[in-house]
């Protein structure tokens, strides 16, 4: 009896179904800050703006917050989960048929799914899961159409890819490699593509896919100073759904002197993915793939190319998620080398296909706690702690905060605490003591963010007077670690702030001093420093540095490790944190920009944690004291 070989789909659920619960377990429970608390704001709302963008992953969070009846952040975060899961499926099915073994497809699979940026990414409201999803499925019925190459099948290309674009704009960037593949494996050669019929059938999908972005150019009607006509409305839209204001001067616009720092950056984004191995097998699953078939070799190489060209060129703030579609390739590329590596042995390529799926899990537990969010709910102690007794009874709340922390409390105030007032000060500034006049006249206290007291009083001065709000309590430094009782272990980490932020060094010394039972504790000069030990003696480790570091090392019998998972010169947003403590197998510690402080016991659970100089940091509030 001749056994049938088994098919894709069954190992993909099976890779599937592990992805989901590896990602379910670590996901984060609540809000986020950033794009993701933007997101979560967003989801449910009947009105999308251009720049908003993003149709078709808000038309999925609407699916979800429907069948799950649960909190926008959380219906979100687990949309992520889902779909990241999803895509590990798809990439069984994607390398088994660039490759001819579904074993080999699950251990392309298995590199994905453990590599860092794609995890982060899984657990968290985010574009990027749904994006390698739709990068995907175009590249499978891309190969499918090139083994029978029909039109039906070149309809199906064109609409997965056209759909694709209603979630991000950068499935653009697979355009050079389909055009290229197209071109080398059209019937007839490249006269058949060009024929009236094709390039009508590839318009007509464009203009389907575009029309999911009508949601966002109805809203701009419904808005105040709706558009004067559908060419102002077309306008209006293009300016915003692309971001022309600030994404023309981002866009291949990395200054020259910071060419060499983004190829090291890239390198360590390569090794925080996939290790060293990883890299490795790409460029010789890419040699097989051009001894096999060197139209898949072109195609893979020029999606790989054109999604890192962009990346390295993107003078952006968070440039290593836009990696995220190059890690994919790399680890499609994988199953092709593990195909070539086994053919030194009987049934080779399922032994190297399990070599490289016992690496990824290798990489997953060791990265495991670093990844896992489940506990940190730091955005909601933020907005609670700075929101704390104003309810819009009582109270009006003017601010100008960080615009990450903005989007934060844009969510707590939508969804967990309607109740709260509050104005942005840069709205309300010209008519600010007509404001609070007309406030204080029905009862309500008038209060203000640290920057937004700065720009009240810089405008108006004694006729605006503003006293600290002392229901509010903002420990400095020094003062959080003094509670921490002699004996108990800590890690202090110190990473340059972002531009707006700057370290208070006679706070950071005099917190030092208090750890170190007060003796004074110098920080060598780098970006990245660390200081752990034993509260009330000198300090264990005392280490800075350059460039990123990992530092492993032992705290009265418990294992540490602090680890630098950012490359500041490029990253000035890391929605994972820019940094880690791990103790005892357990996340003691997300490090940020600026100083982030744990104390943990003997199982590597925080006792206490302390930030400054960033935007976890807790704020001060002020009140206009008129009376």
């Amino acid at each position: 009896m001749v056994r049938r070989p088994l098919p894709a789909g069954f190992p993909a659920a099976l890779v599937a179904l592990a992805a989901f619960a590896l990602y379910r377990a670590t996901l984060l429970p609540g809000f986020d800050f950033g794009d993701t608390g933007s997101f979560q704001t967003m989801a449910g709302s009947p009105l999308i703006t251009p720049r908003d963008g993003y149709p078709l992953y808000f038309a999925f969070g609407d699916v979800f917050l429907w069948l799950t009846g649960a909190e926008p952040a959380h219906a979100l975060n687990l949309m992520s989960a889902v779909t990241a899961a999803a895509a590990c499926g798809l990439t069984v099915i994607v390398a088994a048929r660039l490759s001819g073994s579904v074993a080999a497809g699950a251990g392309a699979a298995s590199l994905l799914a453990a590599s860092y940026t794609f995890w982060s990414q899984a657990v968290i409201a985010e574009v990027y899961a749904l994006h390698t999803v739709f990068v995907l499925l175009t590249l499978l019925v891309l190969l499918r159409w090139a083994e029978q190459r029909t039109p039906a099948r070149l309809s199906l290309v064109f609409a997965i890819y056209a759909l694709g674009f209603g979630n991000h704009l950068s499935m653009i960037l697979l355009a050079p490699g389909i055009t290229i593949f197209l071109l080398m494996t059209a019937p007839g050669g490249w006269r058949w593509l060009v024929a009236p019929r094709i390039v009508a059938l590839a318009f007509a999908f464009a203009c389907v896919g575009a029309l999911q972005y009508a949601w966002n150019v109805r809203t701009l009607y419904l808005l105040p100073n709706p558009p004067h006509g559908l060419l102002d409305a077309l306008q209006r839209f293009w300016f915003d759904v692309t971001k022309s204001d600030w994404r023309d001067t981002m866009v291949m616009n990395v200054p020259q002197s910071m060419l060499r720092d983004h190829a090291a950056m890239y390198w360590f984004d390569l090794r925080q993915q996939f290790g060293t191995p990883g890299p490795l097998l790409a460029v010789a699953g890419l040699i097989q793939l051009a001894i096999a078939d060197m139209r898949r070799a072109i195609l893979m190489f020029t999606l790989y190319a054109a999604n890192v060209a962009f990346a390295y060129s993107y003078n952006v703030g968070d440039s290593h998620v836009f990696y995220l579609p190059s890690h994919v390739i790399l680890a499609l590329l994988a199953a092709p080398a593990a195909v070539a590596a086994g053919r030194f042995a009987r049934h080779g390529a399922p032994i190297v296909s399990a070599v490289v799926i016992v690496y990824a899990a290798t990489r997953a537990y060791r990265d495991y706690p670093a990844l896992d969010r489940s506990r940190d709910n730091r955005p909601a102690a933020v907005v609670s702690a700075l929101t704390e007794g104003l309810d819009d009874r009582r109270a009006i709340l003017l601010t100008d905060l960080n615009w990450q922390v903005a989007n934060g409390l844009s969510y707590f105030a939508k969804t967990r605490r309607p109740e709260i007032a509050y104005a942005r000060m840069p709205d309300v500034l010209l008519y600010a003591p007509a404001l609070v006049g007309d406030n204080r006249a029905i009862g309500r206290e008038v209060a203000l963010t640290e920057r937004a007291r700065a720009a009240a009083d810089a405008a108006y001065g004694p006729l605006l007077p503003i006293a600290r709000d002392l229901r509010v309590r903002v420990p400095r430094l020094s003062e959080a670690v003094r509670d921490v009782a002699p004996g108990t272990r800590y890690a202090l980490c110190v990473l340059r702030p972002s531009r707006d932020l700057s370290l208070d060094a006679d706070d950071l010394a005099s917190a030092l001093r208090a750890l170190g039972g007060g003796q004074a504790v110098t920080l060598p000069t780098g970006d990245y420093a660390a200081v752990a030990g034993v509260a009330g003696v000198p300090p264990e480790l005392v280490t800075a540095s350059a460039r990123p570091f990992r530092r492993t090392f032992t705290l009265r019998g418990v294992a540490v490790e602090i680890r630098i998972d950012s490359w500041l010169a490029s990253d000035t947003i890391r929605r994972m944190g820019f940094g880690h403590v791990i103790a005892g197998h357990q996340h003691t510690l997300i490090v940020e920009r600026g100083v982030s402080f744990a104390a943990f016991d003997e199982r590597g659970q925080a006792l206490s944690t302390a930030y400054a100089s960033n935007i976890f940091a807790p704020q001060a509030r002020y009140l206009i004291d008129i009376r």
